[in-house]
């Protein structure tokens, strides 16, 4: 007798108000979340781990925390800038914005 058991990821979409992609600027990103479900025979049973919600563009597939500063936020440390393309917060070591690619 075989028995097939594992863990699986499982995507959901948390709503469906489309939201400004970060990366390519259209209003196709949803706030999704990746959950692990125990699953018998690929059948996804209970849920082992809740992912943290993200946004996920559906066109581009870009990905962004969903918890990001809203735009007019200042860094919040000396170690911190914002994108001057994305009004985004990052590290000041980084060459690159990580959400858009801009160079700092």
């Amino acid at each position: 007798m075989f028995l097939i058991a594992g863990v699986q990821p499982k995507t959901r979409r948390l709503d469906d108000q489309p939201q400004r992609c970060p990366a390519c600027g259209l209003a196709q990103a949803f706030t999704t979340r990746v959950d692990h479900y125990l699953s018998l025979f690929f059948i996804p049973l209970i849920r082992v781990k809740q992912g943290e919600p993200f946004l996920l563009c559906e066109g581009c597939q870009g990905t962004a925390n969903g918890r990001r500063s809203p735009a007019g936020e200042e860094p919040l440390s000396g170690a911190s800038t914002v994108c001057v393309a994305c009004k985004s917060v990052f590290d000041r070591s980084f060459k690159y914005c990580p959400h858009c690619g801009q160079r700092a």
